[in-house]
């Protein structure tokens, strides 16, 4: 036997006993473009109820579907049982809250598109200018974005630093 037949034995055999799988050929006829379809993004968040807006880092846009579900608990004055709610807030309404009109502690969304950052000339604090749309999420919504921008998520109440516990979201982006 010849040594390039050897080799070609001995290749085959290693092939073989190694278990080595080599790539199916393609069956798409060539030039053809097909993709599968995006698969959608999911993510769990805590939202903890002292902790302002939570970025997600998740951005949308639109056409593309959000899907907001929530659990949990949380206390809008640490200690006090009467101020425990879930996702869907206290049935108190106040016109001191970021969404007036949605009951004080509930889950709500922010999506924001930054337009600008500038340095305050007579604090030096940075400011960012920002386009926005507030919503309510509760215990489940669904939001298509009317613009590009990212997702952020938070207790529907200006007086923070007295709250307490978690929400437990799923965010899950379908892409366009």
């Amino acid at each position: 036997m010849a040594f390039r037949d050897r080799v070609k034995w001995g290749l085959a055999a290693a092939v073989w006993i190694c278990g080595i799988a080599l790539p199916a050929p393609s069956r798409q006829p060539p030039g053809s473009k097909e993709q599968a379809a995006p698969l959608p993004l999911e993510k769990t968040i805590a939202v903890a109820a002292d902790a302002g807006w939570v970025d997600t880092a998740i951005d949308a846009g639109p056409g593309e579907e959000i899907r907001i579900s929530a659990s949990g608990e949380i206390n809008l004055q640490k200690g006090n049982p009467d101020a425990v709610c879930g996702p869907d807030g206290l049935d108190l309404v106040t016109g001191d809250q970021p969404i007036p009109n949605v009951n004080i502690g509930a889950l709500i969304g922010k999506l924001v598109q930054p337009v600008a950052r500038r340095v305050d000339e007579d604090s030096g604090i940075e400011v960012r200018d920002e386009i926005f749309v507030l919503f309510p999420v509760g215990s489940g919504t669904v939001v298509t974005p009317p613009f590009k921008g990212r997702l952020y998520l938070g207790v529907n109440e200006n007086v923070l630093k007295d709250n307490g516990g978690t929400y437990a979201v799923v965010v899950v982006k379908r892409p366009a």
